[in-house]
């Protein structure tokens, strides 16, 4: 009797030394642009193998010095061994003033035709051949991103990516929890969702990853636009592309405790939700302009960047 039962008992305990869906570790990277970090000990330290870099959709026809910036970083991520998550976004320059209806013309807030966008990328993919990590557009329901006001032209350019980027990871949009009102205690994300249910109308590609931007949330403590978003984008698996805990910006006053408190709730907000897969934590330098959500300023590492380190 109890030579059957061995083999069922060791069986059971097998089962139960592997993480369930919720248990699973999740995937931890740092979301920053600057190629200079990768010679940061303080970024080696980490150990971080997945990093996201945002760029022009159409750096490769530009003409100035972000594409030379840009292959810099993918060089030294390919040598460290360090899988890149690349993001388009507007074209350079300060898309703060694409709010503006007089400004939609101007080069940083002109929505790219699908020509274009399918020129740049097959470009992109010629140059740099050993990225299989896409987000087509960032933040595609934000004003200073020419697809605010154009979902159908979101799920297009997503389109092209998964077209000409066959065996890829393609993020299928880059969402910001944007509420209808900032200023209220129970906030509400109808705009938002009629922006992603309008997206997935167009959308032809399979939705098997999708990214969210949950900034808000996570700095005000709560989750109600997180469980939102990623209700109505209806993914299979959620990838935290752009998320942190805000140091300094608005009414956010400078606090390295509130920063920490922030991330450590970004990280319950991950493990609570069993499709959330990975995160990108946004960014690793701070003190470098108005917004700043960095981990290390001044070459010193502030208290959320240990938070970071745990779950790395």
């Amino acid at each position: 009797m109890r030579s059957r039962l061995l083999p069922f008992a060791l069986a059971l305990f097998s089962l139960l030394l592997v993480p369930s869906a919720a248990q699973a570790k999740l995937t931890v990277g740092i979301s920053e642009n600057q190629p200079s970090m990768f010679s940061e000990p303080l970024f080696q330290r980490l150990g971080a193998k997945h990093v996201r870099v945002v760029t022009s959709w159409n750096v490769m026809t530009s003409r100035d010095d972000e594409l030379p910036r840009l292959a810099q970083y993918l060089q030294a991520a390919q040598s460290q061994g360090v899988q890149p998550l690349v993001t388009f976004e507007h074209a350079r320059g300060d898309a703060g003033i694409c709010k503006r209806r007089a400004n939609r013309r101007k080069s940083v807030c002109r929505l790219p035709s699908a020509r274009e966008y399918e020129r740049n990328f097959k470009l992109f993919r010629a140059a740099f051949p050993s990225v299989k990590t896409f987000s087509p557009f960032n933040e595609v329901n934000h004003f200073t991103q020419p697809t605010w006001r154009n979902p159908r032209a979101a799920a297009r350019f997503t389109d092209i990516a998964r077209r000409n980027c066959k065996g890829c990871k393609i993020v299928v949009a880059d969402i910001l929890d944007a509420a209808d009102s900032t200023r209220s205690k129970r906030p509400t994300f109808k705009k938002t969702v009629r922006y992603v249910k309008a997206f997935r109308r167009a959308l032809k590609s399979p939705r098997t990853i999708c990214g969210v931007h949950n900034y808000s949330d996570v700095n005000r403590f709560r989750s109600t636009g997180t469980k939102a978003i990623i209700k109505a984008l209806g993914c299979r698996e959620i990838w935290l592309t752009e998320t942190g805990g805000v140091y300094k910006f608005g009414s956010f006053k400078a606090s390295q405790s509130r920063q920490l408190r922030a991330t450590k709730y970004m990280f319950t907000i991950a493990r609570k939700n069993r499709r959330i897969k990975r995160l990108y934590v946004y960014t690793f330098f701070g003190a470098v302009n108005d917004f700043d959500s960095g981990l290390v300023a001044k070459g010193k590492p502030r208290r959320a960047y240990a938070e970071v380190k745990k779950r790395v």
